[in-house]
């Protein structure tokens, strides 16, 4: 279901899968009846077990404590039953079946009693690509809005603070770039109103200010400011750090694979987590665990550690076999509440262990937590300082994988290798420190106009590389062309000289030609950039193979 933004109402899903979860209960327990019969077999008593534990689990994730704890105390007595001698067995039977029975009558009232504990989310009205600027200067909102504008992004200008709060009241900005004090002797640190509206959707806030002093900062810093420019505005810099506050105000949190037998409990957590903005995916076949995390690239592995058919542990020594797989850090989620159980479990290959129930809040925010620290880790390995792209190696193995996976799939594939014109000149005219603004400038540029799909990488100095799946030759020449008419646009500034810069591209499209691997696409880009240096530089050049 979508509400009027076009986004999914969590919602109502959550209020779905709740239902499913509560009509299945009573045939769930009539299934423990059944099972209690046949109790004496130690197959079925280890598989009435087995339905319990995953009960006590679930039934308080959906928001039925009391049937958890009548789960749990199900799968307590049933493993006292083990290793019992018959006329044992028969004496402790009967609490266990009372124990069955409770839970069938319990069930059966929860399917027909409605429950509001399900999350309310709250419809935000921030616009995830809008700037908003509240500066004095006229000349300077015109500067930043032709710039900002250049880089995709929606600008919008006031001229104080009651019409930007008037304009809260409909939308709010991904970013906004306000000065500390407007001309009319207003300051932003007493417009709480205002901070509060930012705080409340997220919004980002950068200040700017003619003054420099420790007080003035602490007070940004108190109100959560994300950015302090100091006049004279560095523009360069600016927008730089305004495309990196929209990328992780948009960007998913990362991406989580997550392997529990419980398929509606699965949902349930996968839905929670879309919630914050973290991708998943929910295995649907043990036996394909490597493929399918191989194909995901996950940042994460949430698995639950007691499953029918392999454990936890078994599948993470599994995935701990292979090098790729190594550094995945593995989350176990069980209703298992003996430490020393979670301590050996963690010692078979998992980085930590969570147990069920868990509030929706808690587990969300927990993922989230060790998913940052997951993404932080993996981007100082694999991006570049300068420009926070991907370095040669990761964009070449970037490029490969898509390779395979467009031959497998047969589905379109571009490689763009670009290629900044006369950057020695920038360099030996105007300075290292100017050419590092010229190469961050097309970075922020490539990040901001691709497509999250889509991955940029420095291949070289002032040489870039784009891979860009699902994406035929005509697409990517014309996306290139796109982004080479917004990089000429751009003005850099050395002193009181202002200059502007272009690149030269080439496009290798797996469509275009028989490649057999990944290298032979780069290649291909590569001889398509020379042709575009060669035939006067500043433009898009296409392989075309013969």
């Amino acid at each position: 279901m979508k509400n009027d933004s076009g986004k999914a109402d969590f919602t109502v899903v959550f209020q779905q899968l709740r239902e499913r979860f509560s009509s299945a209960l009573p045939q769930r327990a009539a299934d423990m009846l059944q099972i209690i019969e046949q109790a004496h077999d130690q197959k079925a008593l280890n598989k009435l077990i087995a339905e319990a534990h995953k009960l006590a689990g679930a039934c308080g994730t959906f928001g039925y404590a009391v049937l958890g704890n009548q789960a749990r105390q199900i799968e307590q007595l049933a493993n006292l039953l083990k290793g019992k001698t018959a006329q044992q067995f028969s004496q402790s039977l009967p609490a266990l079946k009372r124990a069955v029975l409770e839970f069938d009558i319990a069930a059966a009232q929860a399917q027909q009693t409605a429950s509001d504990n399900n999350s309310m989310l709250e419809r935000s009205l921030r616009d995830p690509s809008a700037v908003w600027l509240l500066l004095d200067s006229p000349e300077m909102i015109e500067e930043l809005t032709l710039q900002l504008s250049a880089f995709g992004h929606r600008v919008e200008h006031f001229a104080d603070f009651d019409s930007c709060i008037t304009r809260l009241q409909v939308s709010a900005p991904a970013v906004l770039l306000s000065s500390i004090t407007l001309k009319n002797g207003q300051s932003l640190f007493t417009q709480q109103y205002l901070l509060n509206q930012l705080t409340k959707h997220h919004s980002k806030l950068m200040v700017y200010s003619t003054t420099d002093n420790f007080e003035l900062r602490i007070k940004a810093a108190q109100q959560r400011a994300d950015a302090f420019f100091v006049s004279p505005l560095d523009v360069t810099n600016m927008i730089a750090a305004t495309t990196e506050l929209l990328e992780q105000s948009t960007a998913n949190a990362g991406r989580v694979f997550i392997v529990d037998d419980d398929r509606l409990l699965a949902e349930h957590y996968a839905l929670v987590l879309n919630t914050v903005g973290i991708e998943t995916r929910i295995l649907n076949n043990v036996r394909n665990i490597v493929s399918e995390l191989m194909q995901f690239q996950p940042d994460l592995l949430l698995m639950d550690m007691y499953m029918p058919d392999y454990s936890g542990t078994e599948l993470a020594g599994l995935i701990r076999q292979y090098r790729s797989l190594r550094r995945l850090p593995i989350v176990f989620l069980s209703s298992e509440a003996n430490k020393l159980l979670q301590i050996r479990a963690m010692a078979h290959g998992a980085d930590d262990f969570l147990t069920k129930p868990i509030d929706d809040t808690q587990l969300a925010q927990l993922i989230k937590v060790r998913l940052a620290r997951s993404v932080q880790i993996k981007n100082l390995i694999e991006k570049d300082s300068l420009t926070a792209l991907v370095k040669h190696s990761a964009i070449k193995e970037i490029a490969e994988r898509e390779f395979e996976r467009a031959r497998r799939s047969k589905v379109p594939l571009s490689i763009v290798m670009l290629d900044i014109d006369y950057f020695k000149n920038v360099n030996d005219s105007y300075g290292h420190a100017t050419g590092d603004l010229v190469i961050t400038a097309l970075a922020t540029l490539l990040r901001k106009r691709i497509r999250k799909t889509d991955k940029a990488g420095r291949y070289g100095g002032e040489e870039f590389m784009l891979v860009l799946p699902d994406c035929d030759g005509e697409q990517a020449s014309l996306l290139v062309a796109q982004i080479l008419q917004s990089f000429r646009s751009l003005q850099f500034t050395a002193g009181d000289t202002a200059f502007h810069c272009s690149f030269s591209a080439g496009v290798a499209s797996w469509n275009d030609s028989d490649y057999h691997q990944a290298q032979q696409m780069i290649a291909a880009a590569d001889v398509a950039l020379y042709q575009a240096k060669n035939s006067g530089r500043d433009k898009v050049c296409r392989y075309i193979a013969g």
